[in-house]
């Protein structure tokens, strides 16, 4: 009898409707999570179902057919005609777990059980699901299906009435008319949609693998109001059966004004819970959907992921190409996305450029992983938008339940944690690590133990010299910083640098490492040696445009010229805020401080950045170094990126040289200067010192190390 819910278990999409023939074919019953239990559901309430439409047809007496008056043929060949109707052109509900809608055969289905009884109902509704199937050209197993839930749904109907000793025929109508007849006709109908979207909850939880009874919540109200609006018509549609046949084609019309209300209804929740430019499910869908599939998951024991999605140089799109670009952009992006991902995964826009991905089901962080590079992969494929190729990339950070949070707003915050991370180390996509969150109990720790060292001089410099490579003399140190814990000995700079630069201690920690690389070169001039400094900066303290006039006072302290300070910057600030730090750039330039880059190579640089940029040095990374003697790969690096910055007329550094082959092979590439263990090791100031006077004050012979 009547569905509320027409789609079958065995293509339907926990996501979206179908598109292609590839997305039908990725729905089969042997991609849901659990193929064999799904299998044996379909099998049985298809069993169940076509033997009672067997049954149904096996006892139509054909002198009881003979036997109608001519009103009684009139309402039945009408009822046919508005059931295959209300079959074919559904309302759309709102929930994409069912994108095919509500049927409005409800309407005309429930007056046949109620005046000829359940044998009649359960024939027309069968013939009106496989016309409304072959126009449709659905699969034969949803045709099945769809049969054998309707012929279940009418069986539950007409067992209600059995049980109140009323058992309607094509002989011997029923037409309610009292109190207590509305009130069995409500009870009746109660039970035909508990059933029908029973069976169609748990068919599509099987397919997507969330529980029949979330399924079944999922759209609960907007399927029991369409359906309440059809019942409530039955009794009046019967009556008409009895008394005036021929007015029964009248009741098309509330027929319609069901469905366009439904539809103005579902257009406008349609509005609240998608995004209207992209028409992905919006903030609060994702809230909802989030909280179903982690209550699911800390049910079940199956995790499920959160993944949010940043477009990694969008706004130079939107700046360059101009916003309808942008929005063109962000519209395929969309598709995309839904295009690379599993057909229960949840795509929804939170604004700007930002993605989330709610993804169901997944096996561990390693499966999860697995997904976000799919996603990246679909976004990196070219995009020609008005004939323009545009560049697209993305940054994915990725929290899972229960491995990292078992509510909504805190899986939210760590995968943006992971997201920050992802951008700001360009590697793409990283998972949630609470020993790089600053705002976990331990990072929370570690600030306040940095905050402290900085404040009782616990920070303290190693020197790592650098040399020509032509002359063989030293031409200056890179300070590295290094945090002496009075428990812990020395704090590896990798664990306590992201925290800085997370918690906003960057700054101060700066402005101490400046102060103790100037001390330390004032010191050294003091002693008759000059000795230039590199001191690493990061991306956040250039754009801090107050720190050259900061920086200027700290020179200007302790005496010294600007020449002798050199501050590295890396690929990354190329890709930060470029308009700000390029303020803060030209400002140190135009204060006499040299400018270089460092881990050339292992980042995004953009060439034209590169000679607008007022650069005085290049650093070419060590992975390419220490490789290039043997590695004709890695050497040609090396002379190609000498030739482009000496043709920019920058100096060029390499780093990681650790052997006397290598010292040769990067000296016959014209590299200007050497850095790395086959020179030394980087020491602390008092074993620098030793080393550096050795050298420069003549005691020990300049030459080859």
């Amino acid at each position: 009898m009547t569905s509320a819910r027409r789609p079958s278990a065995a293509h339907t999409q926990g996501a979206r409707p179908y598109v292609s023939g590839a997305d039908e074919a990725r729905n089969h019953v042997r991609s849901a999570p659990r193929p064999r239990l799904l299998a044996a559901f379909l099998g049985s309430v298809i069993a169940a179902g076509l033997g009672l439409v067997v049954f149904s047809v096996s006892t139509v007496s054909l002198d009881d057919i003979t036997a109608m008056d001519s009103g009684q043929v009139l309402a039945l060949a009408t009822c046919l005609v508005l059931i295959v109707l209300g079959e074919i052109r559904p309302v759309m509900g709102s929930s994409m777990a069912d994108p095919l809608g509500v049927t409005l055969s409800t309407t005309f289905v429930f007056p046949v059980l109620l005046h000829f009884g359940l044998v009649p109902a359960v024939i027309l509704h069968t013939i009106a699901t496989l016309l409304a199937g072959l126009v449709a050209r659905k699969a034969m197993i949803r045709n099945l299906f769809n049969v054998a839930q309707y012929a279940l749904s009418v069986g539950a109907g007409w067992l209600v009435l059995a049980a109140a000793g009323i058992r309607p025929t094509l002989s011997d109508t029923w037409t309610p008319s009292t109190l207590s007849d509305l009130l069995l006709i409500v009870v009746v109908g109660a039970a035909s949609f508990v059933v029908n979207d029973f069976l169609v909850a748990t068919a599509i939880g099987l397919m997507a693998g969330i529980s029949p009874w979330t399924q079944f919540r999922s759209d609960l109200r907007f399927q029991a109001t369409v359906s309440a609006a059809q019942f409530g018509l039955a009794p009046l549609v019967a009556v008409l059966m009895e008394y005036a046949p021929a007015f029964v084609a009248l009741t098309v019309v509330p027929m319609y004004a069901i469905h366009k209300s439904a539809a103005a209804s579902v257009r406008s929740e349609h509005q609240a819970q998608h995004d209207d430019l992209t028409g992905l499910a919006n903030r609060k869908r994702l809230i909802e959907q989030a909280t179903e599939a982690i209550n699911d998951a800390l049910r079940t024991g199956e995790p499920c992921a959160l993944f949010l999605l940043d477009l990694d140089r969008f706004k130079e799109v939107n700046d360059v190409l101009g916003h309808p670009v942008g929005d063109e952009v962000l519209r395929r992006v969309a598709r995309r996305l839904e295009g690379a991902l599993r057909p229960d995964d949840l795509v929804a826009r939170l604004g700007g450029d930002e993605f989330a991905v709610l993804a169901r089901r997944v096996r561990d962080a390693e499966a999860a992983v697995t997904i976000a590079e799919r996603v990246r992969a679909a976004l990196d494929a070219e995009l020609v938008i008005d004939g323009q190729l545009i560049d697209l990339e993305g940054s994915i950070g990725v929290a899972l339940v229960p491995d990292h949070a078992t509510e909504y707003e805190v899986l939210f915050s760590r995968a943006d944690v992971a997201m920050y991370l992802a951008k700001a180390d360009r590697t793409g996509v990283e998972v949630y690590d609470s020993a790089r969150d600053v705002n976990s109990t331990s990072r929370i720790g570690l600030i306040s133990g940095l905050r402290n060292a900085i404040e009782q001089g616990e920070i303290e410099l190693h020197y790592q010299p650098k040399a020509s490579l032509a002359d063989q003399t030293v031409t200056g140190v890179e300070a590295l910083v290094r945090w002496n814990h009075p428990t812990r000995g020395l704090v590896p700079p990798d664990e306590f640098i992201p925290v800085a630069e997370q918690s906003g201690l960057m700054h101060r920690l700066t402005d101490v490492v400046l102060d103790l690389a100037l001390t330390q070169v004032a010191k050294w001039q003091d002693q008759g040696m000059t000795v230039p400094v590199a001191v690493n900066v990061s991306f956040r303290d250039l754009l801090d445009q107050t720190m050259p006039t900061r920086l200027a006072g700290t020179l200007e302290r302790h005496g010294l010229a600007p020449e002798l300070l050199t501050l590295e910057i890396t690929e990354r600030v190329l890709t930060a805020d470029m308009d700000r730090a390029r303020i803060t750039l030209q400002a140190l330039c135009d204060l006499g401080v040299r400018l270089s880059l460092d881990d050339f190579g292992t980042g995004w640089s953009s060439l034209r950045l590169l000679r607008e940029l007022p650069l005085a040095e290049i650093k070419i990374d060590r992975s390419f170094v220490s490789r290039a003697a043997v590695v004709e790969e890695d050497a040609v690096v090396v002379r190609a990126t000498t030739r482009l910055a000496h043709g920019l007329g920058m100096h060029v550094v390499a780093e990681g040289i650790e052997t006397a082959v290598a010292w040769q092979a990067i000296k016959d590439m014209n590299c200007d200067t050497a850095q790395g263990w086959h020179l030394a090791r980087p020491m602390p100031s008092g074993r620098a010192t030793e080393w550096l006077s050795e050298r420069l004050l003549g005691r020990v012979p300049v030459g080859h190390p």
